[in-house]
């Protein structure tokens, strides 16, 4: 321990509103609607899950799988047909 004693952590960063405001980048800088905005969109998601407590990390499991599967089941039945 030493003369210092014992420090505090560091907070992590937390997500900010979404404006763009945020001092951590958690705004989005592509509209939403075009392939970026969905692709960063998805980063962002996975960013708040990390830092999520661990329901709403099995929630956020449950959200992705929802829209993820049917994707990969089409793929597969255009694959195999």
């Amino acid at each position: 321990m030493g003369s210092q004693g014992i420090k505090r952590r560091k907070p992590r960063p937390r997500p900010g509103s979404g404006d763009g405001t945020s001092p951590h980048g958690w705004g989005l800088q592509n509209s939403p609607y075009t392939f970026e905005g969905e692709i960063e969109g998805l980063g962002r998601f996975g960013r708040g899950v990390r830092y999520a407590s661990p329901r709403m990390r099995l929630v956020a499991t449950v959200v992705a799988l929802v829209f993820i599967l049917p994707f990969v089941i089409g793929l597969l039945y255009w694959a195999i047909d």
